[in-house]
């Protein structure tokens, strides 16, 4: 099963200014919760094992209301994430229920159903995500209650049975695929359901009422109900979903006596029942999850919770089941492994056939497990990220992330999996750094003083303040560290020198150039310094900004002795602002930038972060009262400006900067660019990829330079500028390429700009080349075979892009004709509608793109 990723259109694709975020960087989001990594949750509803013996697993957080299904690749120790927070067609947190699936089954045409508490989501299984379709009232028969059960019948018909809510209707739905229609039963079902084929054709639809009601069933030949009232050796109840095997024989309970005692039974599609013997029942509850399968085979957690398997003729017990809890759904692959989830059991349980242990999974042990990640660090080397996390008061460390699965270092809750983190004492972690010289870990175990890990076990350093507030090298290889309530120093010679005493809650960055030397900011003061040298600056040294208070706000270190930080400005009116400082070490020369006199930037306040590769000060701004606050964040090269703004009253929203609080960011180099990896307070880990590298051959410009004709109606394009012909915004479209043409990374870009507003449009891509030949009010240069991306629409910038995930997308949409595979060439060019365009042809195209493709 591939790793889908998500391909991100024009929305994502942002800047300040059109013309130079097209020509120099394409940026694109992605985030990391515990909505959205690993299992997803500690409430765990449904599970399906898929054809390749992996499990499917529906997880989410009643809190955050985040979460889908995630499956988990065993042979790679991976999570495949299906959340809401990246695929927001299976709905908003402000919908709660929506992202909690409550049962999953597979159709005849390679869909995967699932259940949710706000009615159904479909998902093509080859296709990914990209598939999804959600079901409910406004566009199917399903009610929008919670759906407790699905369930596929013989002739290959949906059938869903829903529980009536405050927000939808109940009852049972039935969804054809040969029609495409839906039909609604109202009165019926609304708990679990069944499907059992009948002998000669046609099938039932087992439905449980519910206490004494009995049990109701539907015949597909007569299209008539049946109801089977209380009484000894009638039906009395479905116990659990997925009670038919793969011949039809239905597993329920049956009343005997007169007291309304039940004993688990099971129906053969032929009306026979079969009653074996049954391991000791449980008083109140007989049964607490059962999956049929296979040939009168079963799996049952009876009410001791211990686990059970039905051979055909008789029941072997299993064992108890270890961190029982209120069980959901279980499955069984194809060797014997049994997998089991419920809300009580708090992640997955899975039972090895061999040996008959148990593994637990949670999010402590597969995901990123916490919203408020204190601090980010980045291994430059490998590549590896790593962050402060908390998962509970008592509970919690950090975690890694190596690109593709995440790590815990937990006090507790790792059930074998994880990292140690040996502080009981300190759950928390307040400041973590990779360092660069040998690429060790340093953490600090919340008030339990700095410690070093090194792959295999923590040291402690000695020294230091009990509670630090972060870490770095500079380029002799010492570590210095920042005290959370103020002091800074270095960790060396088995201690730690004092250099300054500092103040609460300070920054502390590298120097890029000087050697052995650090930038801090100390609330009262910005200091350079290698322990010996020293350049600083309080806000009483610049007396011509009037000071509103006696601190600087966020800290930048840029080459050449430069440094960027915030400040609080005054204009002697009692107007109050903010400013950005540039303030030359190596001359005692600044420039301000003042929110009170028209600065370029958004807010009145900002935060610098950090100085990007590309020479960008990365910032945090902010600006208004409630309810009129605005944050985010900004970029400035010097001239420009790029903005990402927060959602203005902290509400739940992705596709940007998901937060305006970020307590930490960090850069990480890749090919094509960088990534801003930040810690966005309540929202998790957000990551802001920039690419900025130009890629392929430009070709087919509508300039007169291409081989064959030339535009179709003089509409010829400035020479140089390599964009296509002339259309009705007075300027040629031009198609361009960022990142790389890595297939593994897959980061490639594709954008088209100077389109006319609003108007669709797509890129085609081609094996071959042609002469210019006239095509609409442009012209054709890419030639067979062709193939087609998703239409876009240019919108109000007059642009639209793909990627990075497009050799993916490629992958699974089109067919092996036209995959993008490592050494392939393909060429690429635009298409978009124009109806004022010069010629009168109502379409336009692009320039072209040639791109090499490298492993």
């Amino acid at each position: 099963m591939n790793q889908w990723k998500t391909v991100l259109v024009s929305a994502a694709i942002l800047a300040a200014s059109a013309d130079l975020a097209f020509a120099q960087e394409a940026f694109s989001w992605r985030y990391y919760r515990p909505g959205n990594t690993g299992i997803q949750g500690d409430f765990n509803e449904a599970i399906f094992i898929d054809s390749d013996e992996n499990p499917w697993i529906g997880g989410y957080d009643p809190v955050s209301e985040e979460g889908g299904i995630a499956k988990f690749v065993q042979a790679e120790n991976r999570w495949i994430n299906v959340s809401n927070i990246d695929y927001p067609v299976i709905g908003s947190a402000n919908d709660p229920g929506s992202s909690r699936v409550t049962d999953m089954a597979t159709d005849a045409q390679g869909h995967l159903w699932l259940g949710t508490s706000r009615g159904a989501l479909r998902m093509d299984l080859v296709v990914g995500p990209s598939s999804l379709v959600n079901f409910g009232p406004s566009n199917s028969g399903l009610p929008g209650g919670m759906t407790r059960d699905l369930t596929l019948a013989p002739d290959g018909s949906m059938w869903f049975s829903a529980e009536s809510t405050v927000w939808g209707g109940g009852g049972l739905t039935r969804y054809n695929p040969a029609s495409n229609s839906w039909t609604h039963i109202l009165g019926h079902a609304g708990g679990k359901i069944a499907a059992q084929p009948k002998p000669g054709g046609g099938y039932y639809i087992w439905a449980a009422v519910g206490g004494f009601n009995g049990m109701e069933r539907w015949d597909s030949t007569t299209q008539s109900w049946t109801t089977f009232s209380f009484g000894p050796g009638q039906p009395a109840a479905l116990v659990s979903l997925d009670s038919t095997d793969a011949l039809g024989n239905v597993w329920m309970t049956r009343w005997f006596g007169n007291q309304g005692e039940q004993r688990l039974d099971c129906i053969r599609p032929d009306g026979t029942w079969v009653s074996p013997p049954l391991p000791p029942t449980h008083p109140q509850v007989p049964v607490a999850a059962l999956r049929a399968f296979g040939s009168l085979q079963a799996l049952m957690i009876d009410g001791f919770a211990r686990l059970h398997r039905f051979n055909g003729s008789s029941w072997a017990d299993l064992g108890p089941v270890p961190h029982s809890g209120f069980m959901d759904d279980l499955d069984i692959d194809a060797v014997g492994n049994v997998w089991l989830c419920g809300g009580g059991t708090g992640g997955a349980l899975r039972r090895d056939a061999l040996t008959g242990t148990w593994q637990r999974y949670r999010i402590t042990n597969s995901s990123q497990f916490d919203l408020f990640n204190q601090d980010v660090a980045v291994d430059q080397q490998t590549g590896d990220v790593y962050a402060c996390a908390n998962a509970s008061p008592a509970i919690g460390g950090m975690v890694k992330f190596d690109g593709q699965r995440w790590t815990g270092f937990v006090t507790d809750l790792g059930y074998g999996l994880t990292e140690p983190w040996p502080f009981p004492g300190s759950p928390q972690s307040e400041a973590v750094y990779v360092r660069p010289s040998n690429g060790r870990v340093v953490a600090n175990p919340i008030n339990n003083f700095t410690h070093q890990f090194d792959g295999t076990s923590w040291t402690q350093l000695p020294g230091g303040f009990d509670q630090m507030e972060q870490y770095v090298e500079d380029s002799l290889g010492r570590l210095w560290g920042m005290g959370h309530y103020g002091g800074m120093g270095i960790f060396e010679n088995g201690g730690f020198t004092l250099v300054d005493t500092g103040d609460w809650s300070g920054k502390l960055q590298r120097d890029p150039d000087r050697p052995g030397t650090v930038w801090a900011n100390e609330g009262w003061k910005i200091l350079r310094t290698d322990g010996n040298y020293s350049f600083s600056r309080t806000m009483a040294d610049f007396p011509d900004l009037n000071a509103a208070s006696s601190s600087f706000s966020g800290l930048a270190a840029d080459r050449n002795g430069v440094v960027w930080v915030g400040c609080s400005l005054q204009d002697g009116l009692g107007n109050f602002g903010g400013g950005l400082m540039r303030l030359n070490a190596d001359t005692g020369a600044y420039t301000v930038l003042n929110s009170l006199n028209g600065w370029p930037l958004p807010g009145q306040h900002v935060y610098p972060l950090r100085v990007a590769p590309d020479g960008k000060v990365w910032m945090a701004y902010e600006g208004g009262t409630f309810p009129n606050f605005i944050g985010g964040l900004c970029w400035y090269d010097g001239t420009n400006v790029g903005v990402f703004p927060a959602p203005p009253n902290g509400e739940w929203q992705w596709g940007g900067l998901p937060h305006a609080i970020i307590d930490d960011l960090e850069v990480r180099v890749i090919p094509g660019g960088y990534e801003l990896w930040m810690s966005c307070m309540s929202r998790g880990l957000a990551v802001l990829s920039v690419l900025n590298q130009p890629v392929g051959t430009l070709f087919c410009a509508g300039d007169g330079s291409a081989g064959g004709a030339p535009c179709p109606c003089g509409n010829a394009s400035a020479m140089g500028a390599h964009a296509g012909c002339l259309n009705s915004t007075g300027s040629g479209a031009e198609l361009r390429a960022l990142g790389t043409s890595s297939v593994v990374s897959d980061n490639l870009t594709l954008s088209v700009t100077h389109l006319p507003p609003s108007k669709n449009g797509l890129v085609f891509m081609g094996g071959s080349v042609v002469n210019a030949v006239p095509f609409g009010d442009g012209l054709r240069c890419v030639n067979t075979p062709l193939f087609r991306f998703m239409v876009q629409n240019s919108g109000t910038t007059g642009s639209f892009g793909y990627g990075p995930g497009q050799i993916e997308w490629v992958k699974n949409n089109l067919d092996g004709s036209g995959w993008i595979t490592p050494g392939s060439t393909w060429r690429f060019q635009a298409w978009f509608r124009d109806p004022s365009g010069p010629c009168g042809a109502t379409f336009n195209t692009s320039n072209a793109l040639e791109v090499v493709f490298t492993p």
